[in-house]
């Protein structure tokens, strides 16, 4: 048990510095001063946002981001990143439920989880763990 703690308290820091550097640089200072796309943004509301849609499910990690979260993962089971492509959607559909405060234990065990591997609840509060401290931070 202590060996799988060590292996994921190394894979979510390894995750967390890998997210950490891109998003240094993250782009978001426009030397322009305008809003991409040719928006134009409401008169008196300078810095507002236009609430995001997706409901608290984040974008796409692609490169050292997804490499990092599947690596994170497959530190709690290897199971887990067998399918790269899935897991990293079913990565993104649980930061929903964790960002919108649903039972997000329940929700990593149905997720990720299938009648024949089931996940314990210890893995599936693991995964939340490593999915809040890369994937699903707002």
């Amino acid at each position: 048990m202590a060996g799988m703690r060590t292996r994921l308290s190394t894979a979510v820091l390894l995750a967390a510095v890998l997210l950490a550097v891109p998003a240094c640089s993250s782009g978001t200072d426009d030397a322009g001063g305008g809003p991409e796309g040719g928006a134009t943004p409401s008169a008196g509301a300078p810095g507002s946002k236009v609430p995001d849609i997706s409901e608290g499910i984040p974008e796409e990690p692609t490169g050292v981001e997804r490499a990092a979260l599947l690596a994170a993962l497959k530190a709690v089971d290897p199971a887990l990143a067998a399918d790269a492509d899935k897991a990293v959607a079913n990565a993104r559909q649980q930061c929903a439920t964790i960002n919108g405060g649903g039972n997000a234990v329940a929700a990593a065990q149905s997720r990720f989880g299938s009648a024949g591997h089931q996940l314990t609840e210890e893995q599936a509060k693991a995964v939340n763990e490593v999915l809040e401290r890369t994937l699903c931070t707002s």
